[in-house]
């Protein structure tokens, strides 16, 4: 098989369904939302006839996560994932990504049945979070080797990296409802961060249109993208 062979495809699991070629699909909260999930997944896929792809990226849409330096022992970040956050409802699957370049670790977790499930139906599966996509994204450019915030907001979710002094200062996760949402959580990372609004850069993907639109009321230097859901 060439690499031109390989049947690829990406899911993203959130709390409240998955999403699939930029399409959300809904799977509401309850009893047997594992399996319910997991009937649709395959549902979607087999209609899609995508159930037979070779490799898959599974994106955990979650806000529990924890970030260590690199020098910290992986036994020591995994005990501060589990206990800097509230217990799980149910069993985890701990995933770690690193940035060996500038010493970041990344743990997150992934449902344990949910986990299986993927594995069991693509064996080769890399398991991401979208929280780490994003700082993958900035870590190596020239931009971020000046104080600036990186940010990616959808409907539902507003992802935040802020980099000082070229380096990694805060990443967090959070569940939005709206611009004015998304406006509170930006302007507070902004100020607990002490960027300054008339001279350091935001860089924000969105498709919030009236965010794209009002955000450059309250900092002077904005770089503003689309994107699809």
């Amino acid at each position: 098989m060439t690499p031109q062979d390989v049947k690829k495809i990406s899911i993203r699991l959130l709390p409240d369904g998955f999403s699939y070629l930029n399409q959300f699909h809904s799977v509401l909260p309850g009893a047997d939302y594992n399996r319910r999930l997991q009937e649709a997944i395959l549902e979607v896929l087999e209609t899609a006839a995508d159930g037979d792809a070779d490799e898959c990226a599974c994106s955990i849409e979650n806000t529990r996560f924890c970030l260590t330096p690199l020098e910290v022992e992986p036994s020591l970040a995994q005990l501060m994932y589990a206990t800097s956050l509230p217990s799980a409802e149910n069993e985890e699957t701990t995933i770690e990504m690193r940035d060996e370049e500038r010493g970041v670790r990344f743990t997150f977790g992934v449902d344990a049945e949910l986990y299986h499930f993927i594995l069991r139906n693509w064996p080769y599966t890399t398991f991401t979070h979208p929280l780490f996509e994003l700082y993958g994204q900035w870590a190596g450019r020239e931009e971020v080797k000046s104080d600036c915030m990186v940010a990616d907001a959808s409907e539902r979710h507003l992802n935040v990296v802020v980099f000082r002094n070229g380096g990694l200062h805060l990443a967090n996760r959070f569940e939005v409802t709206g611009e004015d949402n998304i406006l509170y959580h930006l302007m507070n990372c902004w100020t607990q961060c002490e960027l300054d609004v008339l001279t350091d850069t935001l860089y924000l993907q969105t498709e919030v249109k009236e965010l794209g639109q009002n955000i450059g009321q309250y900092i002077k230097h904005c770089e503003i993208q689309s994107c699809e859901s």
